[in-house]
């Protein structure tokens, strides 16, 4: 039996909702994905493609909106010579311009540049509890809660050897030579471009 125009068209309009969720969620884990790399390489500018500043913020240490925390946690950031933001195992309720989302993290943070001698690594493990929406075609994080299980500190190790060749990161910053955008800055609704 042949497939009639209305069987095609109904095949094309859930095709086209699937991409739209696809491309919903990739959105989303941008998000995720600029606000380690905004830590990480003190990106004031792409961190305001992640929180709205209306949002509703709980590190615990700090409650309050999106716009009154960027600033203090890019304070934080600044304060460590070293650090590294790692988010995965994304769990995405996707609902139409919003989305309740769960995810994993690790962050490293080392006060010193260089590692002679060794320094202490200060290491967190936690979870983040967020709420994103789409305003304007965008996404962005409406409410964080962050869930600590654990925070440790090791040594770091001296390399030496052929891994004393290894490159190293040193300062980080948008002026950085290995600072790579990777993309166009998101604009989020209501948030000073």
């Amino acid at each position: 039996m042949a497939e009639t125009l209305a069987d095609i068209g109904s095949r094309l309009d859930q095709l086209e909702r699937e991409l739209a969720e696809m491309r919903d969620m990739a959105a989303i884990q941008d998000v995720l994905t600029r606000y380690s790399r905004a830590l990480d390489w003190l990106d004031d500018e792409m961190l305001d493609g992640v929180f709205f500043d209306d949002a509703e913020i709980d590190y615990g240490f700090f409650q309050g909106t999106g716009a009154a925390f960027k600033p203090l946690l890019m304070q934080v950031e600044r304060s460590v010579g070293r650090r590294w933001h790692f988010t995965s195992q994304l769990k995405i309720d996707l609902n139409g311009t919003s989305a309740e989302v769960e995810s994993y993290n690790l962050s490293l943070g080392i006060a010193a540049l260089e590692d002679n001698p060794p320094s202490d690594v200060m290491q967190f493990f936690g979870m983040y509890a967020d709420r994103l929406e789409k305003r304007g075609g965008q996404w962005g994080i409406i409410r964080r809660k962050h869930l600590l299980v654990a925070g440790v500190s090791a040594k770091e190790i001296t390399m030496t050897g052929e891994f004393g060749q290894l490159n190293k990161l040193g300062a980080t910053g948008v002026t950085h030579q290995d600072y790579r955008r990777l993309a166009e800055l998101v604009s989020l609704p209501g948030v000073p471009a």
